[in-house]
């Protein structure tokens, strides 16, 4: 009986679950232990959902101290000691009961975390195996890197606006994270499967063309979408720029008289005169985009975080391997598939992206109390995961100006890209790891 190879249709994810799961496997046993961006507090996190006693060895503030030794060793003098951190059995682990419960997340709409429960699942799986961290550890981020790239190879898998464009971006932006138990890797694939079913239901017109298939599965992304981080919720709006809507809209306008159409523009300017009105009380807007332009357009000015924004590829690397990587993205999106989107659509998608930056901007502003001067706690990593909002924009282009390359073409950038970036990345985060002894998964300048 013969067995049969993926079609060159099906290629491409077959082609990402194979390419993530051999980067993630090698990742979880070349990165420095416990050091890949909080991953202490979310082992304690991915712990206690399974935890019945919620023994002291695994308590956040224990781990996370933990954590800060091995930062400061891979910095000053190397006394982390890793073997111990394998081999040394933790005795209150080795006794604890099983349990299950979800913690309170206050990072997300819903408060409730089981964005940690994939990880918490392979945590459960190395307290039974070897109650160390180091064992709990490399469990935890292999279940995470699991449920990532099976999630991931399925959405891909469903999409029908351009593969090779979405192994791309949901590769190399979320490398770091990709084999940690962070609950980042939870709100990457629901807002990756939001994104791609939106992308989907905007080639459909007609309200009856709809399944109920369709309309489930939009739900269904919706809703997990309040588990994930709070600014994923950002996303949510981009329903409203469907031409479903933006069609029925359209159409209802069209057939008003001009005396209604006036009034609704005169309508439209009060609101938005009412909104800026109240925006100005909240944030004080002068300031507020005083501060945004400092913190991000400003190179005078803004700090680390700002200075590398877009800095989608790993800032372990050169600044050139983002500009080869981005310019190659570009040459995927723009020449894999042309596709006329709908105006509205794009124009909306793009201010998703604009309003997701704004909006976390926002947060931290009024968290910090209005600050007069610049600040840097907006990372890239928020941003990154919304650059398929301009896939509309970029194929449209593509369509005007007939734009596409061979299969062949786009299929080896994509695949000589994402493989280079994942190569130098487990190379230079090993040396950075285990040979210079510095923060192995991100810069500190």
């Amino acid at each position: 009986m013969g067995t049969s190879l993926p079609s060159k249709q099906n290629f491409p994810e077959f082609f990402y679950l194979f390419a993530i799961m051999i980067f993630g496997v090698i990742s979880t046993f070349i990165t420095y232990p416990i050091t890949n961006g909080d991953e202490g507090y979310h082992l304690s996190r991915s712990y206690t959902i399974f935890s019945g006693n919620n023994p002291d060895s695994m308590k956040t503030d224990t781990v996370r101290n933990l954590e800060l030794m091995a930062i400061a060793s891979n910095k000053e003098e190397h006394d982390f000691d890793v073997g111990s951190f394998f081999k040394t059995k933790l005795s209150d682990v080795q006794e604890d009961t099983l349990s299950f419960h979800l913690q309170r997340e206050n990072n997300s709409i819903l408060k409730i975390g089981i964005g940690h429960l994939p990880a918490a699942i392979g945590v459960l799986i190395g307290r039974y195996v070897y109650p160390s961290y180091g064992v709990m550890l490399v469990f935890s981020r292999l279940s995470n890197l699991v449920f990532f790239a099976i999630s991931l190879f399925f959405i891909i898998k469903s999409s029908k606006v351009g593969k090779w464009a979405l192994v791309m971006l949901f590769s190399v932006p979320f490398l770091q994270k990709i084999a940690s138990p962070s609950y980042d890797v939870y709100s990457y694939v629901v807002l990756s499967a939001f994104m791609v079913n939106l992308l989907n239901l905007a080639r459909v017109t007609r309200f009856k063309d709809v399944t109920k298939k369709q309309i489930g599965y939009t739900l269904l992304t919706m809703f997990f979408i309040l588990f994930a981080k709070n600014n994923y919720v950002f996303a949510l709006p981009s329903l409203f720029f469907l031409p479903l809507f933006t069609n029925k809209a359209t159409e209802i306008y069209t057939r008003q008289r001009k005396g209604v159409r006036f009034a609704f523009w005169i309508f439209i300017m009060l609101a938005a005169v009412v909104v800026l009105y109240f925006l100005n009380q909240i944030f004080g807007l002068s300031n507020f985009f005083k501060q945004f332009i400092h913190s991000y357009l400003n190179t005078e000015t803004m700090e680390r975080r700002g200075r590398t924004l877009f800095n989608v590829v790993s800032t372990i690397l050169p600044d050139m391997f983002n500009l080869f990587w981005l310019l190659c993205l570009f040459f995927v999106m723009l020449t894999e598939r042309k596709f006329s989107w709908k105006p509205a659509f794009i124009v909306g998608l793009i201010a998703i992206f604009f309003t997701n930056w704004v909006g976390i901007f926002a947060g931290f502003y009024l968290i910090l109390d209005k600050p007069t001067q610049a600040f840097d706690e907006l990372s890239g990593r928020y941003l990154h995961p919304f650059i398929i909002c301009f896939l509309p924009f970029i194929q449209t282009i593509s369509y005007r100006y007939n734009l596409v390359s061979s299969q062949k073409a786009v299929k080896m950038v994509a695949i000589f890209s994402t493989v280079l970036i994942m190569t130098l990345y487990l190379v230079v985060c090993y040396y950075r790891g285990y040979v210079i002894y510095t923060t192995p998964t991100w810069t500190t300048r």
